[in-house]
């Protein structure tokens, strides 16, 4: 059923008691704020690690925080709308990602003994080639990357304002980073974590207290499930409420979800838990902590956070069907489900409770804005001016810059939201430049043949074949471009590898499925007509070309000098068959650390199988589906115990970094 687009307008209803709330949340965070600028303020480690000093139950509660943000309830309630609650599955899929995190990565970064992630390049790579890296990764993500990612945060915030408030789009990104830039830059990474703990839980509690008030506007749950058929149509109300989607889903559903469950979650972004997650793990006060916190996480982000912005959405879908927002650059009304999660804050809740909700949200935005903020700015001093423009400068001084970085950041961010009109957009570009990259960032981790050119060389790839993807019109001329791609990939291999000899007797179980990657990639590309040039589409070209590219860069490229691996074995000794070259040449027995071993596989299994039977399991419940939703809850139970039980016999690191 095809909705006319509704434009949804209201007179502000803040009143007194609201105002007294939000202002009286400002300074509660200001205070914090404060409170800990003073020891952000001694040098570049306190300000963006904290000192490493971090407890799990606050470092944790900051990831979860930090992925709350103003703009994930209007994406996935949105979500509900134009595809249905399977479309959650574009981070619902990341399970198997976040648990590998937790038992393979979150103890290797604490045992780093590294500032920020980036910083990884130079203990783990070797040479000009890890030098360039370093200093690249530092703009590339820091600037473009994070602008993106700030972008659209501030654009869900910005939608508030100028609903809540009648304000047109660019006084509301002004006021959006007007309220977070202060405290960001000066409190540091301690008070961005201990901000995001206070302001998690008033957000979680008022987006479960809205859940409840949609349900009861819309008339019950029961009667959204009778209205869905009669506004959308049976078909459509059918694919809205599918947890997962049917094979006839339209709109390729069901080859969307297949894409997100199979490749997603091991090729796509920080795949061992990098960026702010890793900040956030370097920051612990041991490899427990890290562990323990990255646990934490993944209960609170993926099982007990989405349903109460799910419900929401599902109740929106009814009280405000074909709701819709003019266009700040055209001013065509255009339909935006997103908005439907604004909408029934402003209709339906009572004076305070308002209040207490626009603060909520300041709290996501907050929570997300800061971490992203102080990430991008780290990134940019401690990786790029640090190394690269000052060497030698005083603590303070790169503290100050610290601070100028964090504002540059924020103004960046808010150029881009003005161009932005959809968060779902924004999620889906920044998915597809990084779609493949994921693969080196868990490879470098556990195989010691991978160096510096390979991760230049699949930035590098991605980018191209993303540009090809995105500003090619010619289907005929991309797919032509992105084969020539591929076939030079494999006269460099042929060339400069498979015609010598000795090369050829090194490398050629490598080559065999190098050349195969290169044969899958000429194959999809030619077979294959993308339905959309945008993410996960995208997949099916990137990841097959990206891992011919990085890895004939691989092959062909000088491995990092022994030296520094046998160093980096022994700061992070992750053990496993990746490892055996390197760890056979030192003296000493790292066995006992190694996260590569049947403890924590059997742990990362069970992990994942329980996250996914409480996520499931509670949506049945919800829905009505009591047998299913009670036989996946039995299934947590016994994940959970196979969990307790395995972690009893943990022996953890909990002293300085080995040398």
């Amino acid at each position: 059923m095809n909705l006319e687009p509704m434009e949804f307008t209201t007179k502000s209803p803040i009143t007194l008691i609201d105002w007294i709330i939000i202002i009286s949340f400002i300074l509660i965070i200001i205070a914090i704020s404060i409170y800990y600028s003073k020891q952000s303020r001694k040098s570049v480690s306190d300000y963006f690690a904290s000192g490493q000093g971090m407890p799990w139950w606050i470092l944790g509660t900051s990831m979860v925080a930090t992925t709350f943000a103003a703009d994930t309830p209007l994406a996935i309630s949105g979500l509900v709308v134009s595809q249905g609650i399977w479309g959650n599955w574009f981070y619902w899929a990341q399970v198997p990602q976040f648990m590998v995190g937790v038992y393979f990565f979150s103890r290797l970064w604490r045992r780093a003994g590294i500032l920020t992630d980036n910083e990884l390049v130079d203990i783990r790579y070797s040479g000009k080639a890890a030098s360039f890296l370093r200093g690249f990764r530092a703009i590339y993500f820091a600037v473009p990357y994070n602008a993106i990612t700030i972008g659209f945060v501030i654009l869900a915030l910005t939608n508030i304002i100028g609903l809540t408030f009648n304000v047109p789009k660019l006084w509301g990104i002004i006021v959006s980073i007007l309220i977070t830039v202060g405290y960001t830059a000066i409190s540091g990474l301690s008070g961005v974590m201990v901000t995001s703990f206070f302001q998690f839980f008033l957000a979680i509690g008022m987006m479960v207290y809205l859940a409840v008030i949609a349900v009861g506007a819309a008339g019950g749950f029961g009667s959204i499930l009778e209205q869905l058929p009669q506004i959308y149509g049976s078909a459509k109300a059918s694919a809205m409420l599918d947890i997962i989607p049917s094979i006839n889903a339209p709109n390729h559903g069901w080859t969307i979800f297949i894409l997100y469950i199979t490749l997603m979650w091991w090729t796509t972004g920080p795949t061992d838990g990098g960026a702010y997650f890793a900040q956030r793990m370097i920051s612990a006060k041991n490899e427990k902590h890290s562990f323990l916190g990255y646990f934490w996480f993944n209960i609170w982000h993926v099982v007990l956070r989405p349903w109460p912005w799910i419900i929401v959405g599902l109740a929106a879908a009814v009280l405000f069907p074909g709701i819709a927002q003019r266009s700040p650059l055209t001013g065509e009304l255009v339909k935006n489900p997103e908005l439907g999660y604004i909408a029934v804050m402003l209709t339906y809740l009572k004076p305070g409770f308002l209040g207490l909700m626009l603060a909520a949200f300041l709290a996501a935005f907050m929570s997300t804005i800061s971490a992203q903020i102080n990430w991008g700015a780290s990134y940019l001093i401690n990786d790029f001016y640090r190394p690269y423009i000052k060497k030698n400068a005083s603590e303070k001084h790169y503290v100050r810059m610290s601070i100028l970085a964090v504002v540059f950041s924020a103004f960046l961010g808010g150029v881009v939201t003005f161009f932005l009109d959809s968060i779902f957009t924004g999620w889906l570009l920044l998915w597809a430049i990084n779609a493949g990259i994921g693969v080196v960032y868990l490879a470098r981790w556990y195989w010691w043949r991978v160096n510096a050119w390979s991760e230049i060389s699949a930035i590098a790839c991605l980018i191209s074949v993303i540009a090809v993807i995105l500003f090619v019109d010619s289907i005929v001329v991309m797919k032509g471009i992105l084969i020539a791609i591929v076939l030079l990939t494999f006269v460099a291999l042929i060339v400069f590898g498979l015609s010598k000899k000795a090369w050829r007797k090194e490398y050629l179980g490598s080559s065999i499925f190098i050349i195969s990657m290169i044969v899958l990639s000429i194959v999809l590309v030619v077979v294959i007509t993308l339905p959309e040039n945008t993410y996960p589409w995208t997949l099916i070209y990137t990841l097959p070309i990206s891992l011919s590219v990085w890895l004939t860069t691989t092959m062909l490229t000088k491995p990092t000098e022994e030296a520094k691996l046998i160093e980096f074995y022994k700061r992070t000794h992750p053990g496993g068959p990746g490892w055996k070259k390197i760890a056979d040449k030192v003296k000493e027995d790292y066995s006992a650390g190694h996260t590569f071993n049947k403890r924590n596989i059997i742990g990362c299994i069970f992990g994942i199988i329980g996250t996914y039977a409480a996520l499931i399991g509670f949506g049945h419940l919800i829905l009505g589906k009591l047998v299913s939703g009670s036989l996946l809850m039995v299934l947590l139970v016994i994940s959970i115990v196979i969990i307790v039980k395995n972690l009893s016999n943990e022996k953890w690191e909990t002293g300085d970094i080995k040398q």
